[in-house]
């Protein structure tokens, strides 16, 4: 893969933000080298991949698209898939299930699969940091897309992996979720620090609407958010900044360093939480000693994929509410101020939204041994799968 050198950056106390860097060849075969151009070889690839974890969220997909998805992660990255997907009346995970069997037994790959609400979790997980997110009236892990995604961090670390990435379920197009994994080895093959994170930049995002297809060149809440976050950096800074731009990326990925530092929000709110808490921990918080990434700081790299983002339309109410989501954790931060509030207010009246923004929840994985966690989940329950070639 041959992408742009990433040469613009902003720094805000210990965090450094890379400007939107382009995919210019999914295959640079032949590369020669350029001063403007970087390119990851198969080697590097390949001693990233093995060390890279790709976690995918799992609620109810088509086993078509879910399949498209597997197929696509390169061969050396283990995959995670952590289901929420509905046990009655018709037993989805047990598809799954077959599914990842069939993938195993045909290429050989390394598979992890549990479910979010399997009891297990909430047992292994009483007593630690993380018990918080166990829902009293269950006992099982609470629903949501941020817990599910934690919790296979949880299982990459437990794994022994350098690094964690994410892939959606419901993309549809293998192609594209093939160049997600490519981008995240080549954000970390430049990393300088431990604490780095690769989020992507769709050139377009489209939905699969009744009629026909529709390419957005960005996603409306993805739009919003971006807005809301660089009119922060910029009170903050009082310089003026689209520096922005991936704040709903839902495909991303980080080291698990950074991920066992940094605190994560659940449900929806997951993906611009993590800015935010970066944010406020090494930028705002540098002064008063709350960054615990340093002297190294942290690197977040932005990276434009060159295949569109096509997935299933879900609706304006579910546009409206990831939207009053998103919004909710700059708005609850020690970023927002009353400019911050009211502008946040003034555009979820816009979408007719009266109250104010729910507020995130949010939970801290610093105190968890993940290997300890894991060990006893795979030996107290039947329901965590390990495909792999030992």
């Amino acid at each position: 893969m041959l992408i742009e050198h990433p040469h613009r950056f902003e720094t805000y106390g210990a965090v450094r933000i890379y400007d939107v860097i382009k995919v210019l060849e999914l295959d640079a075969n032949g590369y020669r080298g350029h001063r403007g151009s970087y390119t990851l070889d198969c080697t590097t690839m390949e001693n990233i991949a093995v060390q890279t974890a790709i976690v995918v969220p799992v609620k109810n997909e088509d086993l078509l698209t879910l399949q498209g998805v597997i197929s696509a992660i390169p061969h050396l990255s283990p995959v995670i898939l952590v289901s929420a997907s509905s046990r009655k009346p018709a037993d989805r995970y047990k598809y799954e299930i077959e599914l990842a069997r069939s993938i195993h037994t045909a290429t050989r790959r390394t598979v992890i699969l549990l479910h979010q609400h399997d009891p297990v979790w909430g047992e292994v997980l009483a007593g630690t940091s993380l018990e918080s997110m166990i829902d009293p009236e269950t006992g099982t892990i609470k629903k949501g897309k941020g817990e599910g995604m934690l919790l296979g961090v949880l299982v990459a670390a437990a794994l022994g992996m350098k690094y964690v990435g994410f892939i959606d379920s419901d993309n549809y197009v293998p192609g594209a979720a093939h160049e997600y994994a490519w981008i995240y080895y080549s954000g970390f093959s430049l990393s300088t620090t431990p604490y780095s994170m690769v989020r992507i930049k769709w050139p377009f995002k489209g939905k699969l609407a009744a009629s026909d297809v529709y390419l957005r060149r960005r996603g409306r809440v993805s739009r919003t958010t971006n807005s809301v976050m660089n009119y922060v950096l910029t009170l903050q800074k009082k310089v003026e900044t689209d520096i922005i731009q991936t704040a709903n990326s839902g495909e991303h990925a980080m080291s698990i360093e950074l991920a066992m530092k940094m605190n994560w929000a659940g449900g929806f709110a997951v993906e611009p939480y993590q800015i935010v808490d970066i944010l406020e921990k090494c930028y705002l918080g540098l002064s008063s000693n709350e960054c615990n990434m340093l002297p190294e700081g942290i690197s977040i790299y932005q990276i434009e994929s060159r295949n569109p983002h096509i997935h299933a339309e879900r609706g304006d109410e579910h546009i409206v509410e990831m939207t009053a989501t998103s919004l909710g954790t700059i708005y609850y931060s020690r970023l927002a101020d009353e400019r911050v509030k009211t502008r946040i207010t003034k555009i979820l009246k816009e979408y007719e939204w009266e109250d104010d923004p729910p507020k995130p929840v949010t939970y801290d994985p610093s105190g968890v041994n993940p290997e300890k966690v894991f060990t006893e989940a795979v030996a107290l329950s039947n329901n965590i799968y390990m495909m792999k070639v030992f």
